[in-house]
């Protein structure tokens, strides 16, 4: 870690004290500090606080020439605030050196809850999904920020209890090419495709790190590699190497969460989730004690939605079919797809098919009769919005449906 100078040769007009050494990542040393300076205790809130300080000179450097060109990075990072969020409480200089200042978290990080690579042990399910909502609530807010984390791994989820916070915002950006390849810091196991090719990335990226994290945690080892696999080869699995369900990895894994993470890792940035908030939202209709299959139906409606293709869009709702014959949901959604293509004949085919397996679903019916009001079989339609309304449709719905009966019940 390098020879750190003693507590009793500090400068008399040091702002910090130095307690405990709690890592060393690829850019800095991380001490818990105490703060000497009155002035910076009242403006942090707090006598003792987390420093990042460079390994050495060079990224000092490196950590001072960031300081001056991304000043407007810096402030809005000190601007972020969220209970995920370890907070950032800006540079400062201790030995002559810039440091960074952040809020400091006692409980270690997620790193410590699972155990090290090739020695994790699987999280209970609703600990692990409720870490990741959480964790994609704290991205949320740093990507409104137009802040892109870049390195999103358990090292850099610490734990506040319960709690998770993001830490490390903006250090990424500081380390050099070579530095978040490297086997040390275990960066490249959470590193997407397009970091790893000549596509250029954004924050996709990050919810690729952290459904690699969530993978770890529900099924207890990494989903490409292990540890000591040569840099090239890790590089290989992640760009073109097939992911093994995590329902298939680990048979306690529900259907539908292991079909959120399937999405989550899609090679394609395109066909990931769109945002942290989507996949947050994917993962909160998640609910392991219902319908395993309501997870698995919410990722597949978010991977269509990133395509204009029909026939993809067919041919998707058509395998999901085929898996689940005795699902109404899918001839319901494939059913929804042929109204709005108007294939209107297809469409009730669809309906019917869901009705034989849910005859009083209120939604097939209120669907069916829709259909069937598009071609005009006037008497079909009313029937059906007459068993959807008396099968408890929704009240939005249900008000569409009045509407559509008083039109076909006039003479």
């Amino acid at each position: 870690m390098g020879t750190m100078q003693s507590q009793t040769d500090l400068p008399v007009d040091e702002s910090f004290e130095l307690l405990k050494h709690l890592g060393t990542g690829g850019f800095a040393h991380t001490w818990k500090a105490r703060v000497l300076d009155e002035d910076l205790v009242e403006e942090y809130g707090t006598d003792v606080v987390a420093m990042k300080i460079p390994l050495n000179r060079k990224k000092e450097r490196v950590l001072r020439r960031e300081v001056e060109l991304n000043a407007n990075l810096h402030y809005r990072l000190k601007e972020l605030h969220s209970c995920n969020l370890v907070r950032y409480l800006g540079f400062s200089t201790f030995r002559n050196q810039i440091v960074m200042v952040m809020e400091f978290v006692a409980d270690g990080s997620l790193r410590h809850r699972i155990g090290e690579i090739d020695r994790q042990k699987p999280l209970p399910l609703d600990v692990a999904v409720g870490i990741a909502q959480e964790t994609l609530r704290g991205l949320s807010v740093i990507h409104r920020q137009h802040v892109f984390h870049r390195d999103i791994k358990p090292e850099n989820i610490l734990m506040d209890g319960d709690t998770p916070k993001i830490s490390d915002l903006g250090i990424a950006r500081m380390l050099e090419s070579n530095e978040l390849a490297s086997t040390t810091t275990g960066t490249i196991y959470y590193m997407a495709p397009e970091i790893l090719g000549e596509e250029g990335a954004s924050f996709s990226a990050d919810i690729w790190s952290l459904a690699i994290t969530l993978y770890e945690m529900v099924v207890g080892r990494l989903p490409f590699g292990k540890l000591g696999t040569p840099i090239g080869t890790m590089v290989d699995l992640i760009r073109r190497g097939e992911l093994v369900p995590a329902c298939e990895a680990r048979h306690e894994v529900p259907a539908g969460l292991s079909a959120i993470l399937d999405r989550a890792l899609q090679k394609d940035p395109s066909r990931r989730f769109s945002s942290a908030d989507e996949m947050c939202e994917a993962l909160s209709h998640l609910d392991q004690d219902s319908d395993p299959l309501e997870g698995e139906l919410a990722a597949l409606r978010g991977l269509l939605s990133t395509t204009r293709d029909p026939d993809a869009i067919e041919a998707k709702y058509r395998e999901f079919i085929a898996n689940h014959p005795e699902s109404p949901r899918g001839y319901q959604l494939l059913g929804e797809f042929y109204n709005q293509c108007e294939r209107y004949t297809e469409a009730i085919e669809m309906f019917n098919q869901g009705r034989e397996r849910s005859p009083n679903d209120a939604m097939l019916n209120f669907d069916l009769g829709m259909a069937y009001q598009r071609i005009n079989r006037r008497q079909k339609a009313a029937q059906c919005l007459k068993r959807a309304m008396a099968n408890g449709l929704d009240t939005s719905f249900r008000r569409h449906a009045e509407t559509i009966l008083r039109l076909l019940e006039r003479k």
